[in-house]
């Protein structure tokens, strides 16, 4: 199973069900994702500058 697949079923409606109990049985056992920023260049102002 990819990773892709695996966080698709897990923020599902009955995954995030699946995701509370195991959780509560073994804390920690599946982390929540962590949002990360991704710096992104604006198109317009690269263009110019070169």
């Amino acid at each position: 199973m990819s990773l892709e697949v695996y966080y698709r079923l897990i923020n599902s409606g009955i995954g995030k069900k699946i995701k509370e109990v195991l959780n509560g049985l073994v804390p920690g056992l599946i982390p929540e994702p962590i949002p990360v920023r991704v710096p992104v260049r604006n198109r317009r102002n690269s263009r110019n500058a070169g």
